[in-house]
């Protein structure tokens, strides 16, 4: 357990030097904990805000333990979406394994040790996503302190069980990799094969909850927190510590908490036998297997000739994003694989529950749908998938030291930093188009309101690309030995959820003071805000062009 420990700790302090490098503190600066408190608090007070409104909502129609299943079920969400695009590359795609194999160390020592970073990396978020939340719940419902003890033993053992079933499956996948001639491909394959077993999981999950009647359900929503039951039955430890935190009974919760604890345990257990006898032949097979065979295309030089420069040059991002597996899973697959995600599971619970979506528009055609509100918490969830998408944030770190190359191509800088969002703001037009489609398909909408936020979502998504090329300019990480560095563990990857939360807190001021507002008035209001917002944006960039660029050297 000594090496385990040592080794949780090389990992981690490994991990906190990167971000420090990309951040530009070193390691005692006092700065760099000043720069992380600052932020943690101007995330946590975003979420209170968040959190203390909906809550107040969920009180005045006597829901409010149903807040506590949403938090629950966002852990759950934001767990297994990390775990999936980090799992793979934490415990097979890092440049220290090639100097951990000739050790004296077992399978599982490095196995555990791979799987305490994740699970501490997860807290770090979770703090965010979870206990902050539970904290207000308890300051706006009056709590005792043994809700605060269950919440923080909820937000402990919560995200452990997803990451060690997310985790197996890998190591069952890559055991197959000395199998494969081609790393990259197979890296590929394996993470959509990933993805492919735990949407299926979730489906197969989600759908296996008791049927319920109409009349169960509606007696349900109008009793007085009836709707925590319908939150229930997507994951065993979400059940159980649902029940732990809402429960009155102090034995009943105690109960609840033994039975996550004694479930985890199996599983952890589980986890590491299967990593003991399989995860090295993964390992062995991915640092020794086949590389990639090279062949030799001829040039179709007609081809070259009369393509358009601005057809080239987006055509060789998206080549760069494609033909590399981890800035493929994680900047260019997230902006379509997360909607598709939530919406399967979501989907998949409304049909598990009995209730149809012929119940759910049913439901909705009793109250107003075309109304400025509706429109706002459309654009909140857009804005909220924009968060995942890394294109634009990671434009001029992913050429690494060929990013120099700009300056002397006779292109103007401009031009490149427009063609070089052009992918991201392709990525986010996709992401809109499928939220809007599931609008449509739940709310049916008119077609005129759906092309209005379907033109302020572009808007904002050009805003969006042109701040995080701005961000990545001024702080590029030019020198990186490995591509998961600056596709994954970089801090520049905060600023999209920064400004992702930005706008949705925008969007609810927009709809305190517009409150009541017609919903085409509040949308043009909105879209002419965020359009001059670019227009400046834009003019800073075209400006700046020469300056903005001298970090690239």
């Amino acid at each position: 357990m000594g090496k385990v420990i040592k080794l949780t700790k090389i990992f981690l302090k490994n991990s906190f030097s990167n971000m420090d490098a990309k951040m530009g503190v070193s390691a005692k600066s006092k700065a760099k904990y000043l720069l992380y408190g600052l932020l943690f608090l101007y995330l946590g007070g975003l979420i209170v805000f968040l959190c203390y409104n909906l809550l107040d909502g969920l009180i005045q129609i006597q829901q409010e333990k149903v807040f506590i299943g949403m938090i629950l079920f966002a852990i759950l969400g934001v767990t297994t979406i990390q775990t999936i695009f980090s799992s793979i590359n934490i415990l097979y795609f890092t440049k220290d394994n090639e100097y951990l194999l000739p050790l004296p160390l077992k399978p599982y020592q490095i196995i555990l040790a791979r799987t305490n970073v994740m699970i501490i990396a997860e807290y770090a978020i979770i703090a965010l996503v979870g206990l902050i939340p539970f904290i207000v719940y308890g300051i706006q419902t009056g709590a005792n302190i043994v809700f605060y003890i269950k919440a923080l033993l909820a937000v402990i053992l919560m995200p452990i069980l997803p990451i060690l079933i997310i985790s197996t499956i890998v190591i069952i996948i890559m055991s197959f990799a000395k199998f494969t001639k081609n790393k990259n491909k197979f890296q590929l394959i394996a993470s959509l094969i990933l993805l492919g077993v735990i949407i299926a999981v979730s489906i197969s999950t989600s759908s296996s909850n008791g049927e319920m009647t109409n009349e169960e359900m509606a007696q349900m929503v109008v009793q007085a927190n009836g709707m925590v039951e319908l939150v229930k039955g997507y994951f065993p430890t979400l059940d159980y510590l649902m029940e732990s935190l809402t429960t009155s009974s102090v034995f009943t919760a105690i109960v609840q908490i033994v039975k996550t604890i004694v479930l985890t345990i199996i599983g952890f257990g589980i986890y590491m036998l299967i990593a003991q006898k399989i995860y090295f032949k993964g390992l062995v097979g991915n640092l020794f297997g086949g590389g990639a065979t090279k062949k030799i295309k001829e040039v179709n030089q007609k081809q070259y000739k009369n393509s358009r420069l601005y057809k080239s040059y987006v055509g060789k991002e998206f080549k760069n994003l494609i033909r590399n597996p981890v800035f493929l899973m994680q900047c260019l697959l997230p902006a379509i694989l997360i909607p598709i995600i939530m919406v399967v599971v979501t989907y998949a619970g409304i049909k598990g529950e009995g209730t149809g979506m012929e119940q759910i528009q049913q439901l909705l055609a009793q109250i107003e749908i075309n109304t400025f509100l509706v429109a706002s918490i459309i654009l909140g969830v857009i804005q909220f998938f924009a968060m995942f998408i890394y294109i634009s944030i990671t434009a001029i770190s992913r050429d690494g030291e060929n990013a120099v190359f700009i300056k002397y191509i006779p292109v103007p800088l401009y031009k490149q930093y427009i063609y070089k969002i052009i992918p991201n703001i392709i990525m986010n037009i996709i992401t809109i188009i499928i939220t809007l489609a599931i609008a449509q398909y739940i709310l049916n909408l008119p077609i005129f309101t759906l092309i209005l936020i379907f033109i302020i979502a572009t808007i904002m998504a050009i805003l969006q690309s042109i701040i995080m090329i701005i961000i990545d300019l001024k702080r590029p990480k030019l020198n990186w030995d490995s591509e998961y560095a600056v596709a994954k563990q970089n801090f520049n990857l905060i600023f999209p959820m920064l400004l992702g939360m930005i706008n949705i807190a925008i969007i609810i001021i927009a709809n305190v003071i517009l409150k009541n507002i017609n919903i085409y008035v509040g949308l043009a209001i909105l879209g002419i805000v965020y359009l001059v917002s670019t227009i400046i944006t834009n003019k800073y960039l075209y400006t700046n062009q020469e300056k903005l660029a001298q970090k690239i050297i």
